[in-house]
């Protein structure tokens, strides 16, 4: 059955329809699969898994899983120059009703007074500026416009899965209105979406409906439940494991910190703080220039991973003035490539190439790229602003993830990571990315 809504989406439209039978197909497997998750067979309503749905839907539509920790996007698809991000859901019931849309923990001590005063206007307008900070987080981080994104997400009913598409913009501040203060939430409009805001687990949550002018239905797909899915697997896998011997993708994987590791702090004129370091010039009392930052590298990653940034970097630590600088090409989650390199003493910072040494297609590329990005688009820090771990961490980040094709040092990607990624990394524990 096709959408009959009163306002197309257009998302959907662009894949591919082999793209689009591929994930319906992925879809109806694990729903078939439903009663492995259950102790009590009986319920017509089939499983899914968000997490599932996050892979089969990147792997579907050649997307990007994007989710660093709770970020507002999961899933970034690129259609030329168009850039779109996704939040995917799941849910039991396709009747109208309020799901989680983010988590606000951190901000509980902003948050509170305003909820005890019962100041509506004022607590509307706190909420509706840190879900739009959260949102621009990723508008800038993954190079997104602020109109094209959208919801995509999964209603179960008996027997069947509703696929739909709604709008995910930013809360228009200019027509907040309709509040309602109660002992166990805050609820408040903008005249496209209704939103809540529950005080026990500082959660925002956003009213879903199909009967929305915003919102399609994509389809509507019956799934047949499996009586027995155990036996069914284990006969799958005795027909098919020959061809499960495959090698996993060749990718190699690191992280970095945005703090010393040393002292656990971010320093005041070094590495995210560079451009408040001394003078370039002795005695000129000029400046450096802003956004002039380098993300520290300590000598214990160099030494557990030597081959990430070249074949063997230890060669450059002990003899630095016989050797050139590490270089290479950052590729950005916003869809930019800039020229870095890994320079200094021990081989200590990652950072954007200088002027003088890198000028392509007619553009200059210096030192201050990958802290305007870093920092100012992406993490929204104000002017020559000192940078402190706990400013850090209030964005849910304090360290970044690389990763690139292996024997391919050519290309780096980067991208956030969440709070706490490298000490887990170096201690040899899962980082769990999009929890």
């Amino acid at each position: 059955m096709r959408g009959q809504t009163k306002k197309i989406m257009s998302v959907w439209s662009k894949y591919e329809q082999s793209q689009k039978e591929q994930y319906i197909l992925f879809l109806k497997v694990y729903g078939a699969l439903s009663n492995l998750f259950r102790q009590k067979h009986g319920n017509a309503v089939p499983y899914l898994d968000s997490k599932f749905q996050e892979t089969v839907y990147a792997r579907s539509f050649n997307s990007e899983n994007v989710d660093i920790g709770n970020t507002p996007h999961d899933i970034l698809s690129v259609f030329g120059n168009e850039r779109v991000g996704i939040g995917l859901k799941t849910w039991m019931g396709t009747s109208p009703s309020f799901q989680k849309v983010m988590q606000l923990k951190r901000y509980k001590n902003e948050i509170d007074p305003l909820v005890s005063n019962g100041k509506c206007e004022e607590l509307a307008n706190k909420l509706s500026n840190l879900k739009n900070d959260r949102m621009k987080f990723d508008y800038e981080r993954l190079g997104l416009s602020k109109e094209k994104n959208i919801y995509h997400y999964v209603t179960r009913d008996e027997g069947k899965f509703v696929l739909q598409e709604s709008s995910y913009p930013l809360v228009d501040l200019d027509r907040i209105r309709n509040y309602k203060l109660n002992k166990t939430s805050f609820i408040w409009e903008d005249g496209t979406k209704k939103y809540k805001y529950t005080f026990a687990d500082s959660q925002i949550w956003q009213l879903f409906s199909k009967e929305k002018q915003d919102t399609t239905i994509i389809d509507q797909i019956d799934i047949q439940i499996i009586d027995d899915p155990f036996e069914f697997l284990i006969q799958s896998y005795i027909d098919r494991i020959s061809e499960f011997q495959k090698e996993k993708e060749d990718i190699y994987e690191v992280y970095l910190p945005l703090y010393s590791y040393t002292s656990g702090e971010v320093q005041e004129r070094s590495g995210l703080n560079a451009w408040n370091g001394a003078p370039k010039s002795k005695g000129s009392g000029k400046l450096r220039p802003l956004n002039e930052v380098y993300v520290p590298i300590p000598i214990e990653f160099h030494k557990k991973f030597p081959d990430f940034f070249t074949n063997n970097i230890t060669e450059y630590l002990d003899t630095r003035k016989n050797k050139p600088d590490v270089r290479f090409y950052l590729q950005l989650p916003n869809g930019d490539r800039i020229p870095a390199l890994v320079t200094q003493d021990n081989m200590k910072a990652l950072q954007s190439g200088s002027k003088y040494e890198q000028k392509e297609n007619g553009k200059l590329y210096g030192q201050s790229d990958l802290g305007q990005w870093l920092l100012v688009d992406v993490l929204g820090l104000d002017e020559r602003k000192l940078v402190t771990r706990e400013w850090l961490e209030k964005r849910g980040t304090d360290s970044i993830r690389l990763w690139r094709k292996k024997g391919d040092y050519d290309v780096i990607n980067i991208d956030f990571a969440p709070t706490g990624s490298f000490d887990k990394f170096m201690n040899n524990e899962e980082i769990v990315l999009d929890e």
